[in-house]
């Protein structure tokens, strides 16, 4: 079973494009978030983010996973 929390990290990350902003945003540190994400990839098939030079790009299957947590996040503010 995966922590909420990886799920809230990789969103974040992915929202933001790039690991040092949402370490920021986050108030954690940038290595915290790499291990993070290394953690949820585990649960999956296929890795979740690619990293750029300018960043993190979504993969397939992290777009897929990004889609279901912007519409669960939005449920849950609502």
């Amino acid at each position: 079973m995966v922590n909420l929390d990886l799920y809230k990290v990789f969103y974040t990350v992915a929202k933001c494009g790039n690991i040092s902003t949402a370490a920021g945003q986050l108030f954690i540190s940038q290595p915290a978030i790499i291990k993070s994400i290394s953690k949820l990839e585990e649960s999956f098939p296929t890795p979740l983010l690619q990293r750029t030079s300018k960043g993190v790009i979504l993969t397939e299957s992290g777009q897929i996973l990004y889609n279901q947590l912007e519409t669960a996040f939005q449920a849950i503010k609502q």
